[in-house]
Parts: structure tokens; sequence; C-alpha cells
């Protein structure tokens, strides 16, 4: 028998008593009235239960649990994956690494957004081969995964994004730096300060940078 249902109702929370008005088929302005609260609450339990939900309705085979968080939205994604155990993520890095290079230009960009999400030093390598494409998008997903991870390893890839011409990809080259608190970008980052072509709001992201790098640095 499913959990859910009307028979277990003195085993379900509040939330779930919304969520199974929600799956009924009710609006949100019908569940606020039978059950005499507020809108901005029952919206908040259905978000809840949607999220506990789907932790159990993702599967058991990796390759489905990773197909089944990619049909999610980024905020959903996040709170299942850290609602996962400590193998199956183990599992899903090793999926996501083993197909990286054979999947379509989304998907890759979804993997490398995950595996940044798993903190993933075994994909490391892989995120910076794909630093060398010319897609403003990957090279954008790369540098924020990398930062994510602390890849340290990887600060002289993020330092060549730099010389990017493209203002964003630039831009997450600098968090990614900053989150290393690669001392080794500053010489890099002061050269975009002294450019005379920079863009001003990039100008003011190195200036930032290489205040909290020294910041940090000095608080050691």
């Amino acid at each position: 028998m499913d959990r859910l249902s009307w028979e277990n109702i003195d085993l379900l929370n509040d939330a779930e008593i919304s969520y199974l008005l929600y799956r009924e088929g009710k609006d949100i302005n019908t569940i606020s009235k039978i059950r005499g609260i507020d809108r901005l609450t029952v919206e908040k339990q259905i978000i809840e239960c949607r999220i506990k939900y789907r932790v159990n309705e993702l599967g058991k085979d990796i390759s489905e649990i990773v197909k089944n968080l990619y049909k999610c939205n980024r905020k959903e994604r996040v709170v299942l994956i850290e609602q996962l155990d400590f193998d199956k993520k183990r599992e899903i890095e090793e999926y996501l690494i083993d197909n990286l290079f054979s999947v379509n230009r989304d998907e890759c960009l979804f993997y490398i957004w995950m595996l940044g999400e798993l903190k993933s030093k075994k994909a490391v390598s892989s995120i910076v081969a794909f630093l060398r494409c010319t897609d403003g998008n990957i090279k954008r997903i790369c540098c924020s995964s990398l930062g994510k991870i602390g890849a340290i390893e990887a600060q002289d890839a993020l330092i060549s994004v730099l010389k990017d011409k493209r203002p964003q990809v630039k831009q997450y080259a600098i968090k990614a730096l900053v989150k290393l608190k690669s001392k080794k970008a500053v010489e890099h980052l002061k050269y975009i300060i002294n450019n005379v072509n920079e863009k001003d709001y990039i100008i003011r992201d190195a200036k930032r940078a290489i205040e909290e790098i020294e910041g940090r640095e000095e608080d050691v």
C-alpha cells in the first residue's frame, strides 16, 4: 500500500495531507480553504513533499537516477542530491565521468554542473579538458564547478580563461579563482585591471578578487 494515502491519514503529517489533496487534483486555493491554512504555507508544504517523494521516485538504476535528475529544475536537483546517500553519490559520480564525453551538449552541461555539486576531485581533469572548447556556456559551467570542487590543480587552466574575449566567461573564471584562493592568479588579475580596453565591471570584479585572495592570505 502507498504510504501516502487516506488509509494512512493518522500517519501523515500536515504537509503530506496537503500534498495528498494536491495529487488528487485540487488547486492551491482549494487546499488552503479545506485545510484552513494560508496559501503560502500550502505552497511550501507541496514543494517540501514533491522533493521528498521525488527522491523515492528517482529509481534504483544509476542511469535512471541521472535521467530523472536531469528533468528536474535546478532547485529540486540541489535538494535531491543532498538527500542521496554517500554510496549513491559515488556511483553517480563514476557514471557521470564515464559518460561525460559521449553525451549531447545539454547533457554535458548538466553532467559538469552535477560533478561540481558532488565536489568530484576525480572529475577535475575531465572538466579542465572542456575548458578548451569554444562554447561559452560550457566554459562558464566548467569554471563554476572547478570553483565548487576547490580544484587548485586547475588554477592554470582557469587563469588561461581570463584571456577569453567574452566578459561573462571571464567573470566565472575570476569567481572560481577566488574560491581556490589562487595567489598565482593575482598578477593576471592585475593585468586585467591595467588593461584600458577591459570593461569596467570586469575590472571591478578583478579588484575585488585580489582583495579577497590577498585578504585571505593575511588571515592565515
